[in-house]
């Protein structure tokens, strides 16, 4: 703080020295043309005052200008990259199709797990006919299907007894949910009828997550 008052009482003093030499030099002036003593005074003290007066005054100017640009350049430089002047407010019917383009690719992924498990699981039990026929059965229970009411071509497995069935229609509706246990049922009923002909619907419900460890497949919390 103290080094900022030397360098204004520098500065200022300097200016002073300076009206003062520059009022001598016009009052020397003055004299040699033949004004008398006490003009000669004035004129001294008032290019004083003239030259602190338009220091002042340049000082102002100077200021002010140093002022304006700094703002503009920090402002240029706080603007993001790649934004322009004016931000676009999105309307409701852009900001609804975003969302509904956000909810399908999140569907989309969702359904590509469980297809990649479905073919994991049954690539050594099923045909290739028989396996893209069940892939495309997984993804219409994924948009809601209810295959009670739905007919389609009966899946034919090897080695594949009703405990794998149920563990595999467990590991399904646990990865969709939330859905009825019913319509899983449903699901396995139709898609499985020879491994399951003579169980019912509503004790396939019950017995999905029987024997957890028994069966070639086996039940799984999460099929990421």
């Amino acid at each position: 703080m103290k080094s900022k008052h030397l360098e204004y009482i520098i500065i200022y003093l300097s200016v002073v020295i300076g009206c003062i030499a520059i009022a001598v030099l016009v009052r020397i002036a003055a004299i040699e043309i033949g004004v008398d003593e006490f003009t000669a005074n004035i004129v001294f003290w008032i290019v004083i005052g003239l030259g602190i007066i338009i220091y002042c005054i340049l000082t102002l100017i100077i200021q002010g200008l140093l002022e304006k640009t700094s703002q503009l350049f920090f402002l240029k430089s706080k603007k993001p990259k790649g934004q322009g002047d004016i931000v676009r407010s999105l309307s409701l019917d852009e900001i609804r199709s975003e969302k509904k383009k956000q909810i399908d690719q999140q569907k989309n992924q969702k359904l590509n797990i469980a297809i990649l498990y479905t073919r994991k699981t049954f690539a050594l039990y099923t045909s290739d006919t028989d396996m893209n026929l069940l892939c495309r059965y997984i993804g219409m229970y994924s948009e809601g299907t209810f295959f009670e009411k739905v007919a389609i071509q009966p899946i034919r497995v090897k080695e594949f007894t009703p405990i794998d069935i149920y563990h595999f229609g467990w590991n399904i509706w646990n990865f969709f949910k939330p859905r009825n246990q019913v319509e899983i049922a449903h699901f396995l009923k139709n898609i499985f009828p020879d491994i399951l002909r003579d169980v019912q619907v509503e004790s396939i419900k019950k017995h999905l997550k029987d024997d957890e460890l028994r069966g070639i497949i086996k039940i799984q919390d999460n099929l990421k």
